[in-house]
């Protein structure tokens, strides 16, 4: 093996030039088939990524009891995002931070049937933050199609494109420390846990009647995270990059830009920000961090405990405002914030809120739930 490679020989990104940023706005609404880790929405494939985000509902992992359901044996609907996710496409070896969605479900995810995911790019916008220097948001634009070519469901994902090694200059996160708890603590978090279970909703039908503008629903705890956590979701989501041996090899040289080399000379992929922390300091990060798809399940799984099995989620917007790092507690808190009596839907307003009082996701739902 050749010496352990020092930072400055290592390969951790590539620049964003005129010319790749005129190739990529060249790709605005060309659709087409998106690589994807489910193509069925079996039941195991359910089970897999409800467990990877720590949901548990019966309607997720017993087929017998979703059958009993109004809505039969379907999935959630952030199931989507493991069949086909729009990565940042083009510009080879530039960091792309994902930072959220906007689901529209247009149809229920029945369970056994086929999903096909296509995608194209629907808009480039440059931006200029404190994070890093010339930044570009790219959003781009998914269906997701049944057995019968009917869309099931719309979403709209978005990404800023930084260079690696300017993220790290300056970084607004360069204060943030790693959060440490006591046994007190953890009793603390084993008895919000136990409440949580008790309040999900399940077969207690909700109805629109029943709930006020301005009401709270109850607060869903996520960590203290761990690398574990972000290993279950993974396993779950899928990640068409994450590849073992020949697999990575070829996929690597298919895709020059996709992998980075690791201190000691070997190619690896960039997800390792998730669970590496001198790679994610690269890039500005005090540490490792989750990944934002984790985050907008956990929204989901929020408002599936609240409005139980016969409300309808209709639409989710997400937008990750800072990364939650591993070692941190997430709550999703979240308030109904309109009611219309003309098509039923409710506005649902939701934040995740880490144990320093960061805001780290802002969300909005629209719920539809049955009458009396």
């Amino acid at each position: 093996m050749s010496e352990a490679a020092t930072a400055g020989e290592r390969e951790i990104g590539g620049k964003i030039t005129d010319e790749g940023l005129a190739h990529l706005r060249s790709m605005i609404g060309k659709e087409s088939p998106l690589p994807q880790y489910n193509t069925v929405i079996s039941q195991d494939a359910l089970s897999h990524y409800a467990l990877g985000i720590g949901d548990d509902n019966p309607r997720w992992q017993d087929p017998k009891y979703a059958a009993t359901t109004r809505w039969g044996a379907v999935a959630m609907p952030s199931f989507v995002m493991s069949a086909g996710f729009a990565r940042s496409r083009g510009l080879p070896g530039v960091h792309g931070l994902f930072s959220g969605i906007d689901l529209h479900c247009h149809l229920p995810l029945k369970v056994g049937a086929a999903i096909v995911a296509t995608s194209g790019l629907h808009e480039l916008i440059e931006r200029q933050g404190r994070y890093a220097g010339r930044v570009f948001q790219q959003i781009s634009a998914t269906r997701y199609r049944n057995d019968a070519g009917e869309v099931m469901s719309t979403l709209y994902s978005h990404a800023f494109r930084t260079e690696r090694k300017q993220g790290a200059k300056g970084s607004k996160y360069a204060d943030i420390q790693r959060a440490s708890y006591t046994d007190e603590d953890y009793a603390k978090f084993e008895a919000h846990l136990a409440l949580e279970n008790s309040l999900r909703r399940g077969a207690r039908q909700r109805r629109y009647e029943d709930v006020e503008v301005g009401e709270p629903l109850h607060d869903i705890l996520k960590g203290p995270l761990t690398v574990t956590d972000c290993i279950c979701f993974l396993m779950g989501f899928g990640y068409i990059y994450v590849k073992a041996h020949r697999q990575w090899n070829d996929f690597r040289l298919r895709h020059p830009g996709a992998g980075i080399k690791d201190p000691y000379g070997v190619w690896d992929v960039p997800e390792r920000v998730h669970w590496e922390e001198d790679l994610a300091q690269e890039i500005g990060m005090p540490t490792a961090y989750d990944y934002g798809p984790q985050r907008i399940a956990w929204f989901d799984h929020a408002i599936h405990d609240w409005m139980g099995d016969d409300g309808w989620l209709s639409r989710l917007k997400v937008n990750l405002t800072a990364p939650n790092f591993i070692g941190d507690c997430t709550w999703i808190k979240s308030v109904v914030k309109s009611k219309s009596d003309a098509d039923g839907k409710i506005g649902i307003d939701m934040q995740a809120v880490d144990q320093r009082g960061r805001i780290t996701a802002t969300g909005y739902a629209e719920v539809v739930l049955p009458r009396a």
